[in-house]
């Protein structure tokens, strides 16, 4: 590569990185460890009297 394209690539990659470091880092969901689960639960009939 030319010493130009190098310089180019060197300045959009010191942007992107001042960019996203002015947004902030809060971007993710915050998750709730340990919290309890309900069971599934299935609507689904399965035996009876005719299944054989």
């Amino acid at each position: 590569m030319l010493d130009k394209n190098i310089e180019m690539m060197k300045k959009i990659i010191e942007q992107k990185k001042m960019k996203s470091s002015q947004q902030g880092s809060n971007k993710r969901a915050i998750k709730s460890i340990g919290g309890c689960r309900k069971a599934n639960r299935s609507n689904k009939k399965t035996g009876g009297l005719f299944d054989k």
